[in-house]
């Protein structure tokens, strides 16, 4: 989901250059420089509470000027802004972190030392979103006294006047934001030691060729941004922010986490322990805060990162503007990997796990080993694209070198059996695979150029090239597998695929298996297409049968690059009910595991296991839907009477 369907939509009308089914857009242009004298932001990571604090009162002064902003690397673009600034200090992005403990008095002054009428919200709780409006023109000073009154994860936030919110901003307001924590009553000021994440883009439309975007996390997009060290087995716990107008399903690789609080810009709840689930994917909506707890058990590199592909690779960069004053040659677009060998781009934020002492990496002398293979294959697609796909080798024989499977081949693994996954690349790019929400070591994760640990880091697998996976399933579940280099156009066009690990053999009779995910790439570049989407490698899914009165598994995986798939079982006039038995491949806690209407919308990486148990003969059916208002694909169920 590049941006959102306004933003496709500016492609569709727009002058292209047309090469098969892939059309071409206009030249960039030149990005709008900074204002004369500008400062250049400070990148905040949102450690260290704005303001001085004594006698249960937080005194603030904050500045809108000018700013100069780089979010990127040293040789990218330097774009404008509108930034914030703590009085007598540079801007920063993303704006000054308030936090105080609950009960605070908060004496804010601002100062608008900009040209332009602003808007901010967000600071005054209890009051509407309306009510908290700051109107502040050219030059203008508000002072403003409020209580903090809800403990939670919070953001302000300012915009052009003329606008009626945060979520109609594009570039010059873009990070007119700041985090906003109030911590429960006796934590001292600037003692939290949570880690705040917060999510923005600068985000420049045209009319008549592609937008340009950048998206980060505190002020800085990936490779560039800080990357954080932990220790193995000891508690991590962060609060994540999104003011950026998408969503974003994040997805941490190797653990799982609980979410512990959720809420949108002016609310905050805490879940109770008995219904947090275990998951390695949550979808944040647009506005959306979260808090999370997690373990890192496992020592290593590792990521935590969006899961829309086109929002961890070039379509959210700013490298490659045709503008010399701000770009260096070194850096032009399609040249090599990233630093650290890595494509990834834009929300990813990188972590190394020290290891505890006296840890070692499991040694296994005897592994099952299996063959797969990433493969190829011309006009396999709609509109005569290129079929990207999986296939396994059966026997002594490689499998043709045009063969692949879309899905690719279900790996049946059973929990605790040691494997050797072998990757055979046949194609003529490089690739990885990510065994996406298996809790294994770092150097088979996937990520090339950054899974490992030491001297030990995955290499890219080349044209022509093998890597071994050598890993031990520990949790039975279901879980999907894809490429993790060129993300968009890999995943996108059919690498990607399934796996079961089980504690002994299935019955197949009732336990189903839903994949859904791409056909093909969008049509218009930077344009999400809504026309391809494939359940289980077809336009139009084979049947599902069923038999009035069993208890089915069914077992669906969302792996489309760049879409959020909305699922739906029953008839034409009623929806089903079916029971939750896992996410993300981990049993669902008691509390979850309760009858509910069959329909679930889950984002790219997600899966999800349900009982559903037919009650009368008869047709039915599970619905799939590129979400919001996209192409919908059906998978017929055929329910059938007891043998007698």
């Amino acid at each position: 989901m590049l941006h959102s369907l306004m933003h496709a939509a500016l492609l569709v009308a727009a002058p292209l250059q047309q090469e098969g089914i892939i059309a071409r857009p206009l030249p960039r242009l030149p990005l709008p420089r900074p204002a004369a004298g500008a400062p250049l932001a400070t990148i905040n990571q949102n450690r260290a509470p704005a303001g001085s604090f004594a006698n249960g009162t937080l005194t603030l002064a904050l500045d809108v000027v000018e700013t100069a902003w780089r979010a990127e690397g040293p040789n990218d673009p330097v774009v404008r802004i509108l930034g914030l600034a703590e009085a007598g200090k540079a801007p920063s992005v993303p704006g000054p972190l308030l936090r105080a403990p609950v009960g605070t008095t908060v004496r804010l002054t601002l100062r608008n030392r900009s040209d332009s009428a602003l808007i901010f919200s967000g600071f005054r709780q209890g009051l509407t979103a309306k009510a908290d409006t700051l109107q502040l023109a050219a030059g203008a000073t508000r002072e403003v006294t409020f209580t903090l009154s809800k403990v939670g994860t919070f953001f302000y936030w300012g915009v052009l006047n003329g606008l009626t919110n945060w979520r109609e901003r594009d570039w010059l307001d873009s990070q007119l934001t700041g985090a906003f924590v109030v911590d429960p009553a006796g934590t001292a000021f600037g003692a939290g030691r949570d880690q705040v994440m917060l999510v923005t883009e600068w985000f420049l439309p045209y009319q008549d060729r592609p937008f340009e975007s950048v998206l980060v996390f505190n002020g800085q997009a990936w490779p560039h941004n800080d990357r954080l060290t932990l220790v193995q087995n000891d508690s991590v716990h962060w609060r994540l922010i999104n003011a950026a107008a998408v969503e974003h399903p994040m997805h941490l690789h190797g653990f799982y986490f609980r979410v512990t609080r959720q809420g949108m810009d002016r609310t905050d709840s805490a879940i109770t322990p008995g219904y947090q689930a275990l998951q390695n994917m949550q979808v944040m909506p647009i506005g959306g805060t979260m808090s999370i707890s997690w373990v890192p058990t496992t020592p290593g590199n590792w990521v935590f990162h969006c899961h829309f592909a086109s929002h961890v690779g070039d379509h959210v960069s700013l490298r490659g503007s045709p503008d010399a004053h701000v770009h260096g040659a070194a850096e032009a677009k399609g040249g090599g990997h990233a630093p650290g060998g890595h494509e990834m781009r834009g929300l990813v934020i990188g972590m190394h796990v020290t290891p505890a002492p006296g840890y070692h990496e499991p040694v296994v002398a005897k592994r099952r080993v299996i063959d797969l293979f990433a493969q190829k294959k011309p006009k396999a697609l709609m509109g005569g694209q290129t079929a990207f796909g999986f296939t396994m080798q059966h026997g002594d024989s490689a499998p043709a070198r045009d063969s692949v499977q879309i899905p690719g081949p279900l790996l049946e693994l059973k929990r605790g059996e040691p494997v050797r996954i072998v990757v055979h690349n046949t194609m003529d790019e490089a690739t990885g695979v990510h065994w996406h929400g298996l809790e294994i070591e770092s150097y088979p994760d996937g990520v090339p150029g950054l899974s490992g640990m030491g001297d030990k880091i995955m290499p890219p697998i080349e044209p022509g090239g093998t890597f071994a996976a050598e890993f031990t399933p520990p949790r039975s579940g279901t879980f999907p597998y894809h490429a993790h280099l060129h993300e968009l156009r890999q995943i996108g066009s059919g690498l990607y695929g399934a796996i079961i690990v089980s504690d002994g053999p299935r019955d197949l009779a009732r336990d189903h298996l839903i994949v859904a995910g791409g056909g093909g790439l969008p049509v218009f570049e930077k344009a999400a297409s809504p026309d391809f989407l494939l359940v289980n490698g077809r336009v139009s899914p084979r049947p599902i049968t069923m038999t009035v009165g069993d208890t089915n598994r069914i077992r669906l995986v969302s792996i489309h690059a760049d879409w959020i798939l909305k699922f739906r079982m029953g008839d034409d006039s009623t929806v089903a009910r079916w029971t939750p038995l896992a996410r993300d491949g981990a049993d669902l806690p008691a509390t979850l595991r309760v009858s509910r209407p069959a329909s679930i919308e889950m984002g790219p990486g997600e899966t999800a296991d349900f009982t559903y148990v037919p009650m009368h003969v008869g047709e039915q059916a599970l619905e799939v839907w590129l979400m919001p208002n996209g192409t919908r694909t059906v998978v017929p169920i055929v329910v059938k009477a007891r043998e007698k």
